[in-house]
Order: structure tokens, then sequence, then C-alpha cells
């Protein structure tokens, strides 16, 4: 396979695709697929990783300690109820830590359906989040991956610890601190944490059609929305370009967060919500889980970055120097679009392997 590929690979399940991949620090492909090369694709999960960030960031600073409860910043975490009633751990005692590696036993306080359907509505997710139960029978034993309740409980606590530091409570949010504690140091002008007015017609809609079912018809109905769009889903909501999302990661091999980050917390068994053998960092996935791995059946331990829904796709690999971003349209559920993700990660980085310093670049897609 040539670099002239990778883009037809991308797109060969008939999606619209962004692809950017950034190698020893050159834009080496940078290009789209049946829409605009500056069209904004929503990330679902693959947002969490610039969550993870802020909130390293902030305990760098001293803002926040990554082994104190949760409850510590934000009280009524702590107020949820242990479930069943025998359980030994209280949802006070969950640590930041613990949010960071999906260990809080709550992968999603109370039915996930109803979740999804008010996550653009941040109180009322907070309240729920706030009120869940632990689940130590079912979920105490390993990560049990947080789909949603992520992104809110660490949000909530990072605006919170800020508001301490400043001396007045929660007076910038969640994407006011991203914007000034990750996105401008990064250089990173067209990261949205909800898109504004003005970029809104740049969204990249999702494929509602038949030809993305079974999942697509319903996601396109819930996420083609513009309150979904603007709304600050800290978990999933982010809306960038391939380019900005491979920038990020980019940015990422280079920061001094980058070893708290990658930090691992798991050792690659089934994760106790997704059921997919999954190797956790501390606020990332990491490589090396073999076939399935969205980052690559190739991948080593060190690579890092976030599957988001099987649609888009971050991921850095320290040793090879690489960085990749991908937004498509499609959200069916197939089991062929994570295929796809694997063996395009694996296609990126046998070329960026093959590639010598004495080689000609990568051409530019």
């Amino acid at each position: 396979m040539q670099a002239s590929d990778l883009l037809e690979l991308a797109a060969s399940r008939g999606a619209s695709v962004q692809l950017a991949v950034i190698h020893r620090g050159q834009t080496v492909v940078d290009g789209a697929v049946r829409c605009r090369p500056d069209a904004l694709g929503w990330l679902f999960s693959a947002s969490k990783p610039f969550t993870s960030l802020l909130v390293h960031r902030l305990a760098g600073e001293g803002l926040l300690d990554l082994d104190a409860p949760v409850a510590t910043y934000w009280p009524d975490y702590g107020a949820g109820r242990r479930w069943p009633r025998n359980e030994r751990t209280s949802k006070a005692g969950t640590t930041l830590r613990e949010v960071l590696t999906h260990r809080s036993a709550v992968p999603s306080a109370g039915p996930y359906p109803a979740a999804v359907v008010a996550m653009h509505r941040t109180e009322a997710s907070l309240r729920r989040v706030a009120a869940g139960r632990r689940r130590d029978r079912r979920y105490g034993a390993g990560p049990a991956y947080q789909p949603l309740d992520f992104g809110f409980i660490l949000a909530e606590v990072a605006r919170r610890a800020a508001g301490r530091a400043t001396g007045v409570d929660g007076e910038m949010g969640w994407a006011g601190l991203l914007r000034e504690l990750v996105l401008e140091p990064a250089g990173l002008q067209d990261v949205h944490p909800g898109v504004p007015d003005a970029e809104l017609h740049r969204c990249l809609p999702f494929d509602g059609s038949l030809r993305a079912a079974p999942g697509g018809p319903v996601i396109a109905a819930l996420l083609n929305r513009r309150v979904v769009r603007q709304a600050q889903i800290p978990a999933a909501g982010i809306s960038t370009t391939a380019l900005e999302l491979a920038r990020f990661y980019r940015d990422l091999l280079q920061a001094p967060e980058r070893e708290a980050l990658c930090a691992p917390s798991s050792d690659g068994g089934p994760d106790g919500w997704t059921r997919l053998p999954t190797r956790w960092g501390t606020g990332v996935q990491l490589g090396g889980t073999g076939a399935g791995c969205p980052l690559g059946e190739t991948s080593t331990e060190r690579t890092f970055g976030h599957n988001g829904s099987d649609v888009c796709l971050g991921w850095a690999d320290p040793d090879l120097d690489l960085a990749v971003g991908l937004v498509t349209d499609r959200a069916s559920g197939h089991p062929a679009d994570r295929r796809l993700l694997v063996d395009l990660s694996d296609a990126i980085r046998s070329l960026a392997a093959n590639d010598s310093e004495d080689s000609p670049r990568i051409a530019t897609a």
C-alpha cells in the first residue's frame, strides 16, 4: 500500500472522511473524501483525552490531587448510596484517578439510553451522575468504561477546583478551561467544545440513510441537532477536523503530562462495560491488545489515543514520532467499521516505519 491509498482505504466503507497524519513533525497526509476539508466532525469518545489532559494539567499546577476523592471537590457526588446496600465501598471514596482509569464502578448512573438522550442538558446530567450508585458487585473487580459520566465528573471537578483557585467558584467552566489550558497552548484554534453559531454551517452531518444502518438513522436523528452540536459534553461532544485532532496528538507527544496520562492502569483484559480487550492508561486508551485494537493490531504498548464509537480516532506513537486524526460521518455500529480502524492504523504505521530519513516524504493527500 502506498500513502496515496490511505484515504481510499479510510473511505472504503462509503463514509465521508477526513484523514490527517503527522510524521516527524510534518503533515504528510491531509485529505478529505465526500466532505469539505474544514468540516467539523463530532468526535464521540475521541473527545475524552482533551478532558483528561485538562485534569492532568490542573493536577500539575497543584489545583487537583488525582488521589483525592471526587467528593473533596464536588460534595454532591458522594451522596449516591451504595448498591446493593451491603457493598463495602461507598461512592464517596471514589478518587479522580479511579475515574480517569474507568474504575468508578458506575459506568453509567441510571439507564444509559436515557443518559444519551439528555446528554446535552448539563445540569440534569450532573444531577443524574451525582445521584448514581456504585455497583461494586458487578464492576468493582476491574475497569468498566464510563461513556458519558467520565466527562461530566472530570469537568465538574475541574470547574470547581479552578473556582477555588480564583476565589470565584465556577467562574470558568469546562469549555473555558479547556481553551485556556489545553487548546491555546497547543495552538489549536479549530477545536470546539460546543460549536459556536458562526461555525454551525461547517458541521459534518451524520449519515442517517439505510447505508449507515443499523445505528446510523438513530444517531443522525439525535446528533444532527443544533442543541446537541452546541452543547458542552466533555466525554463525547468536541467538534474538530482530522488535522486538528492529529495536531493535538502531535502536541501530546511532547507534553510533560504524557507520562502520567499514559501510565498503564489495566493489562488488556476485557473491559467490564464494553467487553472488549482494552489497555487503559490514566485518561487514554493504550495499544498492544492485538487483533481488535483500534490503534492497530501492530500497535505497541506505548501507543496511546482514543476511539470514538468506531467513527473517529486519534492516536500517537512516540517510537515512530507519529500522530493521526480521523473523522467520518458514519455511525452504523457495524463490526466492519471497527475493523477498518484497525486496518487503517496498521497501514499508517507500516508506511511510517518504512519511511527512513533519506527516503522521499510521504506525499500529502
